[in-house]
């Protein structure tokens, strides 16, 4: 930079400054386009050292093609003309690769008023290119995306929940061309009970809180006619604070029929499960009471009891809502007030939280508690009446059952072993606690008995 005359008195600091910006290739030049100076950020960004283009013309940095059309002298003169010539164009390095620049040439004065030569800063710019055409590609990729899923509506909304894109899945199935729903309220999608009832907003709520919120409701289409939607709302990540939501949602109504329809074939075919179990049941009792040995009418009261409890399940499964689940703290009361009411003296507390567990696990929990209530009845309290306990507690990923008594306690002899258990009552018990893949404690107690649970809610 020796050979350049600073036209003030800050020269060093001028240097200083321009050799330190090693971001920055600096260099000035005469009026002709020959190098007078050329910093070390020039020397890095271009690979020429400075003894290689002082008195070079400057052209050398151009592309081939740049300096056929002359943008080099092109540059310079906008730049005497106006003051300042901006320019964003390919440059060439020594080697001959090539990076994406900006850059600014500015006329340079002496003392007295007069141009003498030209100042020009250059700054790399390709990995800005390369991310701003990354980031078109993906726009351009998405957009394609978002055209081609006809099968779905994929919208965007401001906080307000005005409409601010609109695809063609979105125009197929609401039947609102993009000109038409642009800026106005999402609302109008909502079923007016919905919209009353605030189901947008809560939305919207849940997707900021949770990050996504999916939803199945009827939907609003532009001639008025209904769609079941099955959607998920997501919040719009931006700069500002106001970014929105993006909604994507699909036209599920043929399912959902389907769902319908299934739904109540399996509650009628729970429901004529439930009768024909009763009937079983009833038959049973029948046969129980004509019996002539003891150990018979037994036997026959005991298989009435476990089909009579299945026929309870079903008998739930079809008066709600949800075929493959059942409220465990429900079931179970209703189970122990028809076994209290099948025995004479004997009451039955039920202590329960409510739990969901699917049909299948309902069925042997059922029978399981079953067991243990009848055993109770007969074994605790020989001759006379007493009182036992039901008790189900959700406790992080597990269920706690719980049964006991006051009575008389385990006999002495008395084993839960697989080799061991004489009844058939032990037998179903240990073969239910397997099945549901849970843990057995039996506590010979002060007063009574209790049995001791513990199983996953889901396998």
């Amino acid at each position: 930079m020796d050979q350049y005359t600073f036209p003030s008195d800050d020269a060093g600091i001028y240097r200083h400054i321009i050799e330190s910006a090693v971001d920055y290739a600096i260099f000035t030049m005469d009026l002709d386009g020959t190098i007078a100076t050329w910093s070390a950020g020039a020397a890095r960004l271009f690979g020429y050292s400075s003894h290689d283009m002082i008195g070079q013309n400057g052209v050398v940095i151009f592309s081939f093609e740049d300096q056929l059309a002359g943008a080099a002298l092109k540059e310079m003169r906008l730049a005497l003309a106006s003051g300042r010539a901006d320019d964003i164009r390919w440059h060439v390095r020594k080697d001959g690769s090539m990076f994406w620049a900006s850059g600014l040439m500015m006329p340079l004065q002496n003392d007295a008023g007069m141009i003498y030569g030209l100042l020009k800063i250059v700054r790399d710019r390709t990995r800005t290119l390369q991310e701003d055409e990354a980031l078109r590609a993906s726009e351009e990729r998405l957009q394609l995306i978002l055209e081609s899923a006809i099968d779905y509506a994929i919208f965007a909304f401001d906080r307000d929940g005005l409409v601010i894109s609109w695809n063609t899945g979105a125009c197929r199935i609401f039947g609102y061309d993009e000109h038409e729903i642009l800026g106005r309220d999402a609302r109008i999608l909502f079923l007016e009970e919905d919209r009353d009832g605030g189901a947008p907003e809560r939305e919207m709520e849940t997707a900021l809180e949770r990050g996504r919120a999916e939803n199945e409701r009827f939907h609003l289409r532009k001639d008025g006619t209904t769609f079941w939607g099955s959607g998920l709302t997501m919040p719009l990540h931006a700069h500002h604070q106001r970014a929105g939501f993006l909604k994507v949602l699909r036209d599920d109504t043929e399912r959902h029929f389907a769902d319908e329809h299934q739904q109540i074939m399996m509650r009628e075919m729970s429901h004529r499960v439930k009768n024909s179990l009763s009937l079983v049941a009833a038959m049973l009792a029948m046969q129980a009471r004509s019996a002539k040995q003891p150990e018979v009418g037994q036997a026959l009261r005991d298989a009435e009891a476990r089909v009579g409890t299945i026929a309870e399940v079903h008998d739930q499964l079809w008066r709600q809502p949800h075929l493959e689940t059942v409220d465990l703290g429900d079931f179970l009361a209703s189970l122990c007030q028809r076994l209290q009411q099948s025995t004479s003296g004997n009451t039955v507390a039920v202590s329960a939280d409510p739990c969901v567990i699917d049909a299948d696990r309902a069925i042997q929990v059922a029978l399981l508690v079953n067991e243990l209530v009848t055993n109770a009845f007969k074994h605790a309290y020989p001759g006379l009446s007493g009182a036992v306990s039901v008790g189900a507690h959700s406790v992080g990923e597990d269920i706690w059952l719980e049964v006991a008594d006051k009575g008389q306690g385990l006999p002495p002899d008395f084993s839960f072993g697989e080799n061991h258990a004489k009844s058939l009552g032990m037998k179903i018990i240990r073969a239910l606690v397997q099945q549901l893949k849970a843990e057995l404690r039996i506590e010979n107690q002060k007063v009574g008995t209790r049995f001791l649970i513990r199983m996953p809610r889901n396998l």
